[in-house]
């Protein structure tokens, strides 16, 4: 499953809010010309940074609300439901 790094104006992860099963990886990619981190708020996973064009990935291997955000960009802030 994929989430987007985008600029649509403004950056952003896309889709903003995502659920999924236990067991699920995650990879995020980042379509921008700006540098981007995935940081979980609670420090479960971390990117480091992401260049431009570049990929994280992450298995989520419990339930739960993962809230997230970009670190270079705090406005950019997302969510993942585990179920």
């Amino acid at each position: 499953m994929n989430v987007t790094i985008v600029d649509n104006g403004g950056f952003g992860f896309s889709p903003q809010t995502l659920t999924i099963s236990v067991g699920t990886t995650i990879i995020w990619k980042n379509n921008t010309t700006a540098p981007h981190t995935v940081t979980s708020d609670n420090g479960v996973f971390g990117s480091g940074t992401i260049a431009p064009g570049g990929t994280f990935s992450f298995k989520f291997t419990s339930a739960g609300t993962f809230a997230y955000h970009c670190n270079i960009h705090p406005y950019m802030m997302a969510t993942i439901t585990v179920k």
